[in-house]
């Protein structure tokens, strides 16, 4: 599960501006410049603003910045939708990237089809962000079929098998989750998925997952995914058990560790769905 190009969709401070800044620069592709560029330009716009305003009253400042992301969005949108037609294609893709950060998940689901039939980016096996719209949108069966057909091509990648797991437990219970669960087997991807699979088949602890998530960590930026994967997950996994407060608070502290990844935007339409009132990027 890699760097989609709306990673460059949410706006980062200062100490990641240069991170997504690049990747809205290295994924401009056929049809993807103009939304590269309003995203470099957005960007920009945001970090100065943050610099040079004054300490305006919180709740104001959480609205605005709510406010002027969601419009960035839509003039995104808007932009892509001036030149896409019917035809399968890339761009595609990059809209159902917009509309699901605006919450439309069923109508991300039909661009994300349109593009797997282009094969650009992804083909039907490794469109892996469809599984996560189909997820959102309450599409568990469709979901889980396209969470297996990546572990096709990605067999390798916990991750995934955790969405299959996931779609499997709403659609079918915890229990056959957990007896059918995808096979991981030799060189898998690594720290904290593996104790994450654990504790999803109940072979695991949460505490586990947080050891494994900061051991022998190299980097600050590492650091910062793991913990991010860890409580991201932990929430995932407390939220399909029934413990809704604590998959509410994984979640959350999962945003306080901020990324420019896709899996960032799933966080925060989790924490919302769990019932937050704002998510943490929406206070910057």
């Amino acid at each position: 599960m890699g760097f989609p190009l709306g990673t460059a969709f949410h706006s980062v401070n200062n100490a990641d501006l240069f991170v997504s800044c690049y990747y809205a620069v290295m994924i401009i592709r056929p049809f993807g410049f103009v939304v590269g560029f309003l995203t470099l330009a957005f960007l920009c716009s945001i970090s100065s603003a943050q610099e040079e305003a004054p300490d305006p009253i919180e709740q104001q400042k959480e609205t605005a910045s709510e406010t002027a992301r969601r419009e960035h969005l839509e003039g995104v949108l808007d932009r892509l939708n001036e030149f896409i037609t019917e035809a399968p294609s890339e761009a595609h893709h990059d809209r159902a990237e917009v509309l699901f950060r605006l919450g439309r998940f069923e109508e991300s689901v039909v661009d994300y089809n349109k593009a797997a039939r282009s094969g650009r980016p992804h083909d039907e096996e490794s469109c892996w962000e469809r599984g996560l719209a189909q997820y959102y949108a309450g599409d568990f069966r469709d979901g889980m079929e396209q969470f297996s057909r990546y572990h096709r091509v990605g067999a390798a990648d916990i991750e995934n098998g955790l969405w299959w797991f996931l779609c499997k437990a709403e659609e079918e219970g915890i229990a056959k989750a957990r007896a059918e669960m995808l096979e991981y087997s030799g060189r898998v991807r690594g720290q904290p998925f593996p104790a994450l699979l654990a504790l999803y088949l109940d072979e695991g602890s949460a505490e586990a997952v947080l050891d494994e998530a900061t051991r022998d960590t190299l980097s600050g930026r590492q650091r910062r995914y793991n913990l991010f994967n860890a409580h991201y997950y932990l929430g995932k996994y407390y939220e399909i058990v029934g413990q809704k407060d604590e998959a509410l608070r994984h979640v959350l502290e999962a945003l306080a560790h901020e990324i420019p990844h896709f899996m960032y935007a799933c966080a925060e339409a989790d924490a919302l769905r769990l019932g937050a009132v704002r998510t943490p990027a929406a206070t910057k």
